[in-house]
C-alpha cells in the first residue's frame, strides 16, 4: 500500500516537472515572439526599411544617407522612387530645395549628364531666358551677379568710374575704380609675357546697351542678339567690373589661353567660356573678363565653374 502511494507521489512530481518545463517553453516561446514583433516593430521605423519600401536598393540607401540629412530623407519619402535620385545627390553642387527641378529636367532631358543638370538647374537655365527676372543685388558689390535672369534698374550707375587711361585703353574707356589697380596689374603681367591688351569695352550705361542690343536686333532679329548681346539692363558692362579686351601682335589664340590661366590672379575671370553657354546663355567669348576679387576668382578657376554658378550655390542657396 504505501509503496503505491510512493509510486503515485513520484508520478505527480514528474507530471508536474513536465508541467512546469512545458510552461516555461510556452514562455520561452512567447517572449521570443514578443522580441521578434518588437524587432521587426523598430526595423519598420529604420530609414533603411522605409526607404527600401519606396524602392530603392541597399546601395542607394546607403548614398542616400550620406548625402541627405534626416529631415531631407524625409521629403524623399513622400515621394515615389526615382532612378536618378542617387546619381544628383551625389553630385558636388547638388542643393537639396532644387530636388524636384532636378528630377522633372533630368526625366524631360535624359541623355544630360547629372552634373550638367544641376548646374542647368542652379542657375535657372532650364526656365526661358529673361524669365523669372530678380533685381540685381547690388549690395553684393563686385559679387553682384547680373545675367539673363538678373537686372540691373535703368538708372543704376557705378558711382565710382573712372577713365581707363590710353596706355592700357582705347579713348573714353570708364570702369569702376575698384578694379582699376587689377587691371593695369593684369595687363603689365600680360605684357611681361609678351601679350598686348588694351580695354576695348568698359562701362555701358543702360541706354547705350539698349541701342547696341536694338543694333543686332534689327539686322538679325531677336533669337541672335540674344546670342551675342544682352538687353538692356542685363549687362554685365554696367556694373563697370567688366571688360572687353582686345590684343594685337601676338600668336592667335595664346593671349586667351594666357587669360584662361593668369586671369584669377589678378581676381578676374573669364565670364564666357568656351562650352559654357547652356548656363550663361550667352555665347563663349574668350575676351569678356569680370573682376570678382581674388579669393573668389581662384576658386571659380580651380573649381572650373561659371560665376552663375558660384553665385547660386556659394551665395544664394
Amino acid at each position: 500500500m504505501e509503496n503505491n502511494i510512493e509510486s503515485k507521489k513520484k508520478l505527480n512530481v514528474k507530471r508536474l516537472g513536465i508541467f512546469c518545463a512545458c510552461i516555461l517553453i510556452l514562455l520561452i516561446v512567447l517572449i521570443v515572439f514578443i522580441n521578434s514583433l518588437i524587432e521587426e516593430a523598430k526595423l519598420k521605423e529604420t530609414i533603411e526599411y522605409k526607404l527600401g519600401e519606396v524602392g530603392y536598393s541597399s546601395g542607394e540607401v546607403k548614398v542616400i544617407k550620406e548625402e541627405l540629412k534626416d529631415k531631407e530623407i524625409e521629403k524623399v519619402l513622400k515621394s515615389k522612387y526615382d532612378k536618378n535620385l542617387s546619381k544628383l545627390i551625389k553630385e558636388k553642387y547638388f542643393i537639396f530645395d532644387n530636388l524636384d527641378k532636378y528630377l522633372d529636367y533630368l526625366n524631360d532631358n535624359s541623355n544630360e549628364t547629372p552634373s550638367n543638370v544641376i548646374a542647368i538647374v542652379n542657375v535657372g537655365a532650364n526656365n526661358e531666358w529673361y524669365s523669372n527676372i530678380k533685381e540685381t543685388d547690388t549690395t553684393k558689390n563686385e559679387l553682384m551677379l547680373v545675367n539673363k535672369f538678373y537686372g540691373l534698374s535703368e538708372t543704376y550707375e557705378p558711382s565710382d568710374l573712372v577713365k581707363v587711361s590710353s596706355t592700357y585703353g582705347y579713348e573714353g574707356k570708364r570702369v569702376s575704380e575698384v578694379i582699376y589697380d587689377s587691371l593695369t596689374n593684369m595687363i603689365d603681367s600680360a605684357k611681361e609675357n609678351g601679350y598686348t591688351l588694351l580695354v576695348n569695352q568698359g562701362y555701358r550705361s543702360y541706354a547705350d546697351q539698349l541701342e547696341a542690343y536694338t543694333d543686332i536686333e534689327d539686322v538679325n532679329g531677336t533669337e541672335a542678339a540674344d546670342e551675342r548681346a544682352a538687353r538692356a539692363g542685363h549687362s554685365e558692362y554696367q556694373t563697370g567690373l567688366s571688360v572687353e579686351l582686345s590684343t594685337y601682335g601676338a600668336e592667335v589664340g595664346t593671349e586667351t589661353q594666357w587669360l584662361l590661366d593668369n586671369s584669377y590672379r589678378f581676381g578676374f575671370i573669364v565670364r564666357y567660356p568656351e562650352g559654357s553657354s547652356d548656363i550663361t546663355g550667352f555665347s563663349s567669348d574668350a575676351w569678356r573678363v569680370r573682376y570678382v576679387g581674388r579669393d573668389v576668382a581662384t576658386k571659380i578657376h580651380n573649381e572650373n565653374i561659371t560665376f552663375d554658378e558660384y553665385y547660386e550655390y556659394y551665395l544664394n542657396k
